[in-house]
């Protein structure tokens, strides 16, 4: 390889300062390449130097200014505080704060191209008092009359009225936020470089300043750059190839700000050395990869590093990250033979357990506060308790805070200064019990991470930050996906693993290039500001044009000096990837008259689909089944869905998981529901045992009445609806409730026997199956079940016995084969949402119902047969699973002495409140069409069925074989475990 830049820069400085460079500063745009610049001056002096002072260009502005620069959440406070004084609008820093972001953004970089506030933010409802502007070239003054035209039609109107009425304030709140800072001693980076600029005399420590690989120059930097000049105490190195410089039309990069670098501040090596400027035109091996994932990138650089060992090139061997989330997964891909990398970008803290830890800890504080923030919604508690760090917690008494609001309720009421250092305590706790484990990087983040709790918590003291809670966590996660903790290691030596800015200045001889996609290179372009193109344009702002600009140079410069160049991209078009590869790419295919190969990386093996497997009742299996003496109709209905679900829920016990609270799903938004409907009619129930028309009216006619019952039921479920989503939800029940009122008043005078937990119906049942491995005939098949017996097969003319039906004699059927059989006793039963009696339109008599809320859909089809309702695949498309449980419930409750002492006709009633129509509902289940009036009419056939399913649950020549119907696994909990 040719010398690299800083070898070229290094050999000159030597040759003309010499060894002792003890009053030079050698100013770089980064730190980074300052190592690489030390090494070479050490190595080509051959003796002792005494070294320049290395420093960045923000570090010479600031060594110029008494102004510190400010925290930058306490910058958009003080702007807050600047807007709503200038405006008269009395936001709120919640509201505020991207809007903060937006215009700091704005006067940053006002300041740092020296431009003209006031002239900016002139007021554009009179666009008479832009005839003065005479200091504007004619092309400038041909974009804003284009600007300006659009705002001379429809002037009045409410979107212009709005945008003109806040511009008329911003050359107000720039000049008040400016001298807002300036009394506190503080700064943002781009008022600190205007003031520095703009100094008349400024006091140099060095006698000499050389500025190395600088592009792209702001109006500040030119300012200074010209006096210190002027001084002949600047030099200057610049880094480009004659690629992109003859010829600025043909390529997005830097050639005009560069010709007039080279212009205004003459470059100290020669600009005609072919062998410093003249590379990107030498030949090349070059190789473009598309790539199906990030991850089959980042797999692909361990195969890179091998491949002709360029591992063992060291620093001379760079991967660059274009999107630097690629770097974990990068990280773990590595080959142990390279054991010597240097990883320049640091690790986020983003992705440390100790910043999931705050998240949690926030999220216990905000959104798992209940019972007016004096107690922890025990699910938020749980995943708090589940996290590897909780441990360390228990000094603070976490649990006890629960259990008896110790302290809770005074973090809750003191705001986020109080939290804030809550927090800071708990994260502290943390670092003292994890430092015996002597873990560098939980330390570290650790540390990194009290330190952001105590900047906020600062502000928070001072009266500056003033959010709620919700904001507050919204900053931690910002502050904390912006933090890194550096690794530790030598710089310049072995393979460098690179973000692009890193990469400026610094050569190699092959370079891996990963997620080089439109978007990431250039980097994620937008134009977010206040200040339209064009008005940013004539004043010489900067824009789209400048960006694209600056990362066209960044590109072109990493590959301009290596010899081996492999760039790859993410051709996939899904998870918000365009599967587009860089401009820049494109352009070196069209430009560069390098022979560019091109590859494609794929999958060598080919996944095969995981298949779930039936699970054998083996003895284990047999124990554990045995042990299950109560099954309820949720389980059968499992079991007829999908044996082998039934098998990991009841008999591995394996639990679904937690819903998030904060969504609330099916089964949370139906038990909000049933116990909203429950506490009304307890409450008309315990002052009357018969329900009139005037006490559903009541609830009718007083929303608020109605609102605090739905309000008390979302709290009894520990869910508090406190954002949009559950708001909508509860509105969507109060009217859910309303309806079913009206459904029900029309049924007045009817009285409710039971509800919920006092609608518990069990019955006893007795049923047989073959013995384990009976055989039919001898011949070695598995023995076909017998017509099972079951004792609910007397509830015609059985006897009851403590409200159990229990069989006077078994059913009994000639038997097939002479297995032996084995008999089980069983309890099935389950709490029924309301029982009820109503008179019968048709008779006039009393009819009980088992009535069973659903707020779901409406099956579209019929069940037409009590056969249909034990098919498993009726349960999706017709909800047969409602009518088993329904029906079994009416049997139970039929044959009871005490829910049905009368022996009246009992009825399965299915309500969906969703479809039901208000006049003359009537939400009897129907059998093909025809309601069922008497449950008993289907009682012996309903009975058969069952006795089958469960003598097929306990059978033990019968595996758990998984459902054939893939769309059920869709939304099945298992699915992960049966591969799916």
């Amino acid at each position: 390889m040719n010398k690299t830049f800083l070898e070229y820069v290094a050999e000159d400085i030597i040759s003309k300062y010499g060894t002792d460079l003890s009053r030079i500063a050698v100013v770089f745009p980064n730190k980074r390449a300052a190592l690489f610049l030390n090494e070479h001056l050490a190595r080509l002096a051959g003796q002792p130097v005494w070294s320049p002072a290395y420093i960045t260009i923000s570090d010479l502005f600031r060594q110029h200014t008494d102004l510190k620069t400010a925290d930058p959440i306490k910058l958009i406070c003080d702007i807050h505080k600047s807007f709503t004084k200038c405006t008269g609008i009395d936001e709120t820093l919640d509201h505020f704060y991207g809007w903060g972001q937006l215009l700091l953004a704005d006067f940053d970089d006002i300041d740092k191209n020296m431009a003209d506030a006031d002239s900016i933010f002139c007021n554009l409802k009179d666009i008479h008092e832009l005839d003065d502007i005479s200091y504007l070239d004619n092309e400038q003054k041909e974009m804003l009359a284009r600007f300006f035209a659009n705002f001379s039609d429809d002037i009045d109107s409410e979107l212009k009225k709005r945008f003109l009425s806040l511009w008329s304030h911003f050359g107000d709140i720039y000049h008040d936020y400016n001298r807002r800072l300036t009394e506190q001693g503080i700064g943002y980076e781009g008022a600190i470089y205007r003031k520095v600029a703009s100094e008349q005399t400024l006091h140099l420590k060095y006698d000499k300043y050389l500025f190395v690989g600088f592009n792209l120059l702001q109006k500040v930097e030119r300012l200074l750059f010209s006096r210190l000049m002027k001084e002949g105490k600047a030099k200057f190195y610049w880094d480009f190839d004659e690629y992109y410089m003859p010829s600025p039309s043909q390529h997005l990069t830097t050639s005009p700000s560069q010709h007039l670098n080279l212009t205004d501040f003459p470059n100290e090596l020669d600009n005609t050395d072919p062998d410093i400027y003249a590379n990107m035109r030498r030949p090349k091996h070059i190789r473009f990869i598309s790539s199906p994932t990030e991850n089959a990138q980042a797999r692909f650089a361990a195969n890179w590093l091998l491949e002709n060992d360029r591992y063992k090139a060291g620093r001379k061997t760079a991967v660059v990250m274009c999107d630097e989330s690629i770097l974990l997964p990068l990280m773990h891909s590595l080959p142990p033979e390279a054991d010597k990398v240097n990883i320049t970008s640091g690790f986020p803290l983003a992705m440390t357990p100790v910043a999931s830890l705050v998240m949690l800890l926030f999220d216990l504080y905000t959104l798992g506060l209940r019972k007016k923030g004096t107690a922890f919604n025990p699910h938020y508690l749980k995943k708090l308790m589940a996290h590897p760090y909780a441990r360390h917690l228990q000094e603070v008494h976490l649990k006890e805070v629960h259990l008896k609001g110790v302290h809770l309720s005074q973090v809750h009421q003191e705001g986020s200064a109080a939290l804030l250092h809550h927090i800071a305590t708990l994260i502290k706790q943390v670092g003292i019990a994890t430092k015996p484990e002597g873990d560098p990087l939980t330390q570290e983040s650790v540390f990194r991470m009290y330190t952001i709790l105590n900047r906020l918590a600062t502000l928070a003291d001072s009266g500056d930050l003033l959010v709620d809670n919700t904001t507050l966590r919204r900053l931690v996660s910002q502050l904390v996906s912006s933090s890194s903790i550096p690794f530790h290691g030598e710089p310049v030596v072995g393979v460098q693993i690179m973000g692009v800015l890193e990469t400026r200045n610094i050569d190699f001889d092959n370079v891996l290039l990963l997620s080089c996609n439109e978007g990431n290179m250039p980097k994620g372009i937008n134009d977010s500001s206040f200040i339209p193109y064009t008005i940013r344009k004539a004043h010489h702002l900067t824009t789209i044009d400048n960006k694209v600009a600056l990362y066209s140079y960044y590109f072109h410069r990493l590959l301009q000096r290596a010899r081996d160049i492999t760039i790859a991209y993410n051709n996939s078009t899904d998870n918000g990837h365009t599967g587009e590869m860089s401009r820049f790419m494109l352009q070196l295919l069209v430009e560069s008259g390098q022979k560019i190969n091109h590859y494609s990386l794929t999958a060598k093996n080919h996944p095969t689909p995981l298949m779930p497997k039936p699970i054998q009742k083996d003895e284990a299996t047999l124990s554990k089944l045995q042990q299950i003496s109560r099954l309820s109709p949720s389980a059968l209905n499992t079991y007829i869905r999908c044996p082998l679900a039934f098998y990991y829920q009841y008999i591995a016990h394996i639990q679904e998981p937690h819903p998030d609270p904060e969504t609330i799903d099916n089964r949370l938004f139906g038990n909000i529901f049933h116990r909203a409907a429950y506490l009304i009619y307890k409450d008309i129930t315990d002052r009357s045992p018969l329900i009139e028309k005037a006490h559903i009216q009541a609830y009718l006619s007083n929303r608020t009445l109605l609102a605090n019952v739905v309000d008390r039921a979302f709290e009894e479920e520990e869910c508090t609806p406190n954002n949009g989503l559950q708001i909508i939800n509860r509105e969507v029940i109060i009217q859910y409730i309303t309806k079913l009122l009206k459904i029900d008043q029309q049924l007045c005078p009817f009285s409710i026997l039971a509800m919920e937990e006092e609608a518990k119906v069990y019955t006893s049942l007795s049923f047989t199956i073959p013995s384990e491995g009976a055989l039919v005939g001898g011949y070695g098949i598995p023995a076909i079940p017998t017509q099972p017996t079951c004792s609910v097969g007397a509830l015609k003319g059985g006897a009851l016995k403590g409200g159990a039906l229990v069989s006077s004699a078994p059913r009994t059927s000639a038997p097939r084969t002479s297995a032996p059989t084995k008999q089980y006793h069983l309890t099935i039963g389950g709490i029924i949402d309301r029982l009820d009696a109503v008179t019968d339109k048709q008779t006039g008599k009393r009819r009980i119902r088992v009535v069973d809320y659903k707020t779901g859909n409406k099956p579209s089809s019929a069940i037409k047969s009590i056969e249909e309702v034990f098919d498993p695949k009726n349960i999706a498309s017709k909800h047969s699973n409602y009518f088993l449980q329904a029906i079994l419930y009416s049997l139970i409750v039929s044959r009871s002495k005490e829910w049905n002492a009368a022996n009246d006709a009992v009825s399965p009633a299915l309500l969906f409140i969703k479809q039901a129509a208000t006049n003359d509902y009537d939400p009897t289940l129907c059998i093909d069409k025809h309601p069922i009036s008497d449950v008993t009419v289907y009682e012996e056939e309903f009975l058969t069925k069952l006795k089958e399913t469960l003598a097929d649950i306990y059978s033990p020549d019968t595996p758990f074989t998984p459902t054939d119907d893939r769309k059920k696994c869709e939304l099945c909990p298992y699915r992960m475990l049966c591969g799916l």
